[in-house]
């Protein structure tokens, strides 16, 4: 949504709850907690891509605010040279302990180069539990969610960033966590090992420290993420959204003196950079966390 269709952050937070009342079956209802409807969420994704096409007559016509007859592009591509180069992250079923797969928009090769903007987000949000896994390629490979080992990316958008712009060294990396988790403890039942590995599988914290280590005194890296409130709350939570928004205000008032450095820090450097670089400085990396 952000750097494919170019939405903004308030339309982003509108389709997502469009999303969410369709797709998740409130708790209250379900006979199997965080049930969800794939072919509903395959839906409205396209729907949404239809809304913000990005196809050149259906701009124009949004632009002029003209009537625009119904919107034939939901099989839009996922690869786009001309929008902010943007990257999604998903595991292959049949072996998720091999590196993520990488759809890039700015890919030229080959390989899933048909692949589309729906196929795409759905392939980067198919968590298990939630949906199922997304068929894609002439071989038809499966593919899930990256949340198990790769729900914080941002060592793999570096590594990305490095490697499309070669010779450039002056990162600027902003990364929004979903809320700190509880801590991880293990008691001496099954299930509590399982639940307990599958929140060290899935905690962005060890890439979060690292990458503090290496960047937080450059002024090249800054984290923010709410860090209480949200423990409880799981991605299919969707009608807590207002309890969400509580808990992210008060930590955005209490760290107005550190957004505020990042904004000074990130518009320093554009200043200093030349205007082909502000592409190396939008480069997205997007991974929809397996839970908050």
């Amino acid at each position: 949504m952000l750097g494919r269709l170019g939405m903004t952050v308030d339309e982003c937070i509108r389709a997502y709850r469009t999303v969410a009342k369709r797709v998740f079956i409130p708790k209250r209802n379900a006979i199997i907690p965080g049930r969800s409807n794939g072919a509903a969420f395959e839906e409205i994704i396209k729907e949404t891509v239809r809304e913000f096409c990005t196809d050149r007559e259906c701009v124009k016509r949004r632009h002029h605010g003209l009537s625009t007859p119904p919107c034939k592009h939901s099989d839009l591509l996922f690869r786009e040279q001309a929008c902010t180069k943007t990257v999604v992250l998903a595991l292959t079923k049949d072996n998720i302990d091999a590196r993520p797969t990488l759809f890039r928009t700015y890919d030229q090769s080959s390989s899933l180069k048909d692949c589309t903007i729906w196929e795409v987000a759905r392939a980067g949000s198919a968590e298990p539990t939630f949906f199922k896994p997304i068929k894609l390629g002439k071989e038809g490979i499966e593919y899930i969610d990256a949340g198990l080992g790769y729900s914080n990316p941002c060592d793999k958008l570096i590594a990305e960033a490095r490697n499309a712009f070669p010779g450039r060294s002056d990162l600027q990396i902003l990364s929004i966590g979903t809320g700190l988790t509880s801590v991880v403890e293990m008691k001496n039942t099954r299930v509590s090992i399982i639940k307990a590995l599958q929140k060290m599988a899935t905690s962005p914290n060890e890439v979060a420290a690292s990458l503090d280590a290496e960047y937080g005194d450059s002024g090249q890296y800054f984290r923010f993420t709410v860090e209480r409130g949200l423990e409880n709350i799981a991605s299919s939570d969707w009608d807590q959204d207002s309890t969400i928004a509580a808990h992210t205000n008060n930590y955005l008032s209490q760290k107005s003196r550190e957004i505020e450095k990042f904004v000074k820090t990130f518009a320093t450097r554009l200043e200093q950079n030349k205007p082909d670089s502000l592409q190396f400085m939008k480069t997205l990396m997007i991974n929809p966390p397996l839970n908050s």
